[in-house]
Protein backbone atom coordinates (compact mmCIF):
# COMPACT_ATOMS: atom_id res chain seq x y z
CA UNK A 1 0.00 0.00 0.00
CA UNK A 2 1.18 3.35 -0.82
CA UNK A 3 2.45 5.71 1.91
CA UNK A 4 0.49 9.28 1.55
CA UNK A 5 1.53 12.14 3.88
CA UNK A 6 -0.34 15.39 4.68
CA UNK A 7 0.60 18.99 5.79
CA UNK A 8 -1.69 21.48 7.15
CA UNK A 9 -2.32 23.36 3.80
CA UNK A 10 -3.80 20.31 2.64
CA UNK A 11 -0.69 18.73 0.30
CA UNK A 12 -0.66 15.34 -0.21
CA UNK A 13 2.40 13.17 -2.23
CA UNK A 14 3.26 9.54 -2.39
CA UNK A 15 6.45 8.56 0.06
CA UNK A 16 8.00 5.04 -0.73
CA UNK A 17 7.42 4.57 -4.60
CA UNK A 18 10.71 2.84 -5.29
CA UNK A 19 9.21 -0.54 -6.11
CA UNK A 20 6.32 0.43 -8.63
CA UNK A 21 8.63 3.16 -10.19
CA UNK A 22 11.35 0.04 -10.67
CA UNK A 23 8.49 -2.49 -12.29
CA UNK A 24 6.85 0.45 -14.65
CA UNK A 25 9.53 3.05 -14.91
CA UNK A 26 8.00 4.53 -18.43
CA UNK A 27 4.83 5.05 -16.67
CA UNK A 28 4.93 6.11 -13.41
CA UNK A 29 5.62 9.51 -13.47
CA UNK A 30 2.42 9.92 -15.57
CA UNK A 31 0.51 7.60 -13.86
CA UNK A 32 1.53 9.51 -10.21
CA UNK A 33 0.46 12.66 -11.80
CA UNK A 34 -2.69 11.09 -12.58
CA UNK A 35 -3.84 9.61 -9.47
CA UNK A 36 -2.38 12.67 -7.49
CA UNK A 37 -4.42 15.23 -9.42
CA UNK A 38 -7.82 12.91 -9.67
CA UNK A 39 -7.27 12.60 -5.81
CA UNK A 40 -7.04 16.44 -5.82
CA UNK A 41 -10.17 17.15 -8.13
CA UNK A 42 -12.05 14.98 -5.56
CA UNK A 43 -10.95 16.63 -2.39
CA UNK A 44 -11.27 19.81 -3.64
CA UNK A 45 -15.05 19.03 -5.00
CA UNK A 46 -15.48 17.59 -1.36
CA UNK A 47 -14.48 20.98 0.12
CA UNK A 48 -16.78 22.92 -1.57
CA UNK A 49 -19.84 21.06 -1.45
CA UNK A 50 -18.89 20.85 2.67
CA UNK A 51 -18.66 24.90 2.46
CA UNK A 52 -21.81 25.07 0.38
CA UNK A 53 -24.13 22.65 2.85
CA UNK A 54 -22.92 24.67 6.37
CA UNK A 55 -20.28 22.90 6.89
CA UNK A 56 -18.13 19.61 6.68
CA UNK A 57 -20.55 16.72 7.89
CA UNK A 58 -18.42 15.85 11.04
CA UNK A 59 -18.07 19.05 11.83
CA UNK A 60 -21.13 21.24 11.02
CA UNK A 61 -21.27 25.12 11.28
CA UNK A 62 -23.99 26.82 13.12
CA UNK A 63 -25.81 29.01 10.69
CA UNK A 64 -25.14 33.00 10.28
CA UNK A 65 -26.48 35.76 12.67
CA UNK A 66 -29.55 37.71 10.56
CA UNK A 67 -27.59 40.58 10.72
CA UNK A 68 -24.14 39.33 9.37
CA UNK A 69 -25.18 39.43 5.71
CA UNK A 70 -26.79 43.46 6.84
CA UNK A 71 -23.27 44.09 8.41
CA UNK A 72 -21.06 42.53 5.43
CA UNK A 73 -22.83 44.60 3.06
CA UNK A 74 -22.13 47.87 5.20
CA UNK A 75 -18.35 47.23 5.66
CA UNK A 76 -17.87 46.63 2.02
CA UNK A 77 -14.98 45.03 -0.27
CA UNK A 78 -11.69 45.32 1.45
CA UNK A 79 -12.80 46.64 4.10
CA UNK A 80 -14.26 50.04 3.06
CA UNK A 81 -17.29 51.22 4.79
CA UNK A 82 -20.84 51.55 2.16
CA UNK A 83 -24.42 52.81 2.57
CA UNK A 84 -26.83 50.58 2.98
CA UNK A 85 -30.10 51.28 3.12
CA UNK A 86 -32.73 50.53 5.78
CA UNK A 87 -35.51 51.82 3.80
CA UNK A 88 -38.12 51.93 1.19
CA UNK A 89 -39.46 54.76 -0.57
CA UNK A 90 -43.40 54.94 -0.58
CA UNK A 91 -46.19 56.88 -1.61
CA UNK A 92 -47.93 59.07 1.12
CA UNK A 93 -50.65 61.24 0.98
CA UNK A 94 -53.96 62.34 -0.21
CA UNK A 95 -54.75 61.38 -3.78
CA UNK A 96 -53.50 64.47 -6.06
CA UNK A 97 -51.18 65.23 -3.78
CA UNK A 98 -49.52 62.46 -2.87
CA UNK A 99 -45.24 62.32 -2.59
CA UNK A 100 -43.03 59.63 -2.20
CA UNK A 101 -41.59 59.23 1.05
CA UNK A 102 -38.51 57.51 3.05
CA UNK A 103 -40.43 53.94 5.33
CA UNK A 104 -37.38 52.81 7.47
CA UNK A 105 -37.26 49.22 8.51
CA UNK A 106 -37.21 48.52 12.55
CA UNK A 107 -35.11 45.91 11.91
CA UNK A 108 -32.89 44.72 8.99
CA UNK A 109 -32.35 40.93 8.23
CA UNK A 110 -30.64 38.78 5.66
CA UNK A 111 -31.92 36.02 3.69
CA UNK A 112 -27.93 34.62 3.78
CA UNK A 113 -27.59 31.52 6.72
CA UNK A 114 -24.49 29.46 5.51
CA UNK A 115 -21.50 30.95 6.45
CA UNK A 116 -18.84 31.41 3.59
CA UNK A 117 -20.84 30.11 0.76
CA UNK A 118 -19.05 32.76 -1.45
CA UNK A 119 -15.88 31.12 -0.67
CA UNK A 120 -17.15 27.84 -2.18
CA UNK A 121 -15.96 28.54 -5.90
CA UNK A 122 -12.53 29.64 -4.13
CA UNK A 123 -11.34 25.97 -3.53
CA UNK A 124 -8.69 25.07 -5.42
CA UNK A 125 -6.15 22.11 -6.17
CA UNK A 126 -2.46 22.50 -8.14
CA UNK A 127 -0.13 19.78 -8.65
CA UNK A 128 3.66 20.41 -8.36
CA UNK A 129 5.44 18.53 -10.77
CA UNK A 130 9.03 18.71 -9.31
CA UNK A 131 7.56 17.71 -5.59
CA UNK A 132 5.20 14.83 -7.27
CA UNK A 133 2.66 16.51 -4.85
CA UNK A 134 -0.95 18.24 -5.03
CA UNK A 135 -1.99 21.67 -2.92
CA UNK A 136 -5.74 21.32 -2.36
CA UNK A 137 -8.12 24.73 -0.67
CA UNK A 138 -7.80 28.07 -0.78
CA UNK A 139 -4.87 28.41 -3.42
CA UNK A 140 -4.12 32.22 -5.02
CA UNK A 141 -4.81 32.44 -8.54
CA UNK A 142 -6.79 34.67 -11.00
CA UNK A 143 -9.55 33.50 -9.73
CA UNK A 144 -8.83 33.97 -5.93
CA UNK A 145 -7.84 37.52 -4.24
CA UNK A 146 -6.28 38.37 -1.58
CA UNK A 147 -9.31 39.13 0.33
CA UNK A 148 -10.85 35.63 -0.27
CA UNK A 149 -7.62 34.18 1.09
CA UNK A 150 -7.78 36.69 4.27
CA UNK A 151 -11.52 35.66 4.90
CA UNK A 152 -11.18 31.86 4.48
CA UNK A 153 -7.92 31.96 7.22
CA UNK A 154 -9.96 34.88 9.71
CA UNK A 155 -12.94 31.99 9.67
CA UNK A 156 -10.83 29.39 9.84
CA UNK A 157 -9.21 30.15 13.62
CA UNK A 158 -12.33 32.88 14.34
CA UNK A 159 -12.06 36.36 15.01
CA UNK A 160 -12.99 38.64 18.01
CA UNK A 161 -13.65 42.08 17.04
CA UNK A 162 -13.81 44.94 19.47
CA UNK A 163 -17.26 47.24 19.19
CA UNK A 164 -16.23 50.48 19.36
CA UNK A 165 -18.27 53.86 19.54
CA UNK A 166 -18.74 54.45 15.49
CA UNK A 167 -19.71 50.80 15.35
CA UNK A 168 -22.28 50.89 17.71
CA UNK A 169 -23.94 53.55 16.58
CA UNK A 170 -24.08 51.94 13.13
CA UNK A 171 -25.37 48.65 14.32
CA UNK A 172 -28.03 50.69 15.89
CA UNK A 173 -28.92 52.39 12.58
CA UNK A 174 -29.01 49.24 10.88
CA UNK A 175 -31.57 47.43 13.21
CA UNK A 176 -28.97 45.86 15.25
CA UNK A 177 -28.55 47.35 18.66
CA UNK A 178 -25.95 45.52 20.59
CA UNK A 179 -26.25 45.75 24.83
CA UNK A 180 -23.96 48.32 26.52
CA UNK A 181 -22.45 45.67 28.31
CA UNK A 182 -21.35 44.04 24.44
CA UNK A 183 -17.65 45.06 23.54
CA UNK A 184 -16.51 42.28 21.56
CA UNK A 185 -17.97 40.81 18.28
CA UNK A 186 -17.17 36.89 18.34
CA UNK A 187 -16.62 34.92 14.77
CA UNK A 188 -16.57 31.71 15.49
CA UNK A 189 -13.64 29.32 14.12
CA UNK A 190 -15.33 27.34 10.94
CA UNK A 191 -12.40 24.95 9.53
CA UNK A 192 -13.21 23.30 6.63
CA UNK A 193 -10.00 21.15 5.26
CA UNK A 194 -8.47 19.80 8.00
CA UNK A 195 -12.18 18.13 9.13
CA UNK A 196 -12.28 17.33 5.59
CA UNK A 197 -9.31 15.43 5.12
CA UNK A 198 -9.63 13.73 8.77
CA UNK A 199 -12.70 11.96 7.49
CA UNK A 200 -11.19 11.37 4.40
CA UNK A 201 -7.64 9.85 5.53
CA UNK A 202 -8.43 6.02 5.25
CA UNK A 203 -9.64 6.97 2.27
CA UNK A 204 -6.86 8.93 0.28
CA UNK A 205 -4.34 6.14 0.40
CA UNK A 206 -6.73 3.65 -1.13
CA UNK A 207 -7.71 5.91 -3.54
CA UNK A 208 -4.58 6.96 -4.74
CA UNK A 209 -3.09 3.51 -5.01
CA UNK A 210 -5.70 2.41 -6.84
CA UNK A 211 -5.85 5.41 -9.22
CA UNK A 212 -2.16 5.05 -9.68
CA UNK A 213 -2.66 1.20 -10.78
CA UNK A 214 -5.45 2.18 -13.15
CA UNK A 215 -3.68 4.96 -14.46
CA UNK A 216 -0.23 2.30 -15.34
CA UNK A 217 -3.12 -0.45 -16.88
CA UNK A 218 -4.27 2.33 -19.06
CA UNK A 219 -1.33 3.17 -20.23
CA UNK A 220 0.06 -0.49 -21.01
CA UNK A 221 -3.01 -1.13 -22.50
CA UNK A 222 -2.12 1.92 -25.23
CA UNK A 223 1.02 0.59 -25.85
CA UNK A 224 -0.60 -2.64 -26.82
CA UNK A 225 -2.77 -1.36 -29.52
Amino acid sequence: MLEIYMDERGELAIENMEALIKAFPQFADRATASALKSEGFRLKNLIADAIRSGGPSNAKWDDLNPHTGVLSRKRGKGGRERTVKNYRMVWKGEKGSKRRVRQYKDVMLSTRTKPLARLAGAVRYNYDKDLEAVSIGFIQNRGVSDSMLSLARLHAKGEKTRVTPRMRKMMFALGFPIKKTTTTLETPARPVIDPVFRAEKDTIPKNIEQKFLAAIRRYMEAKEK
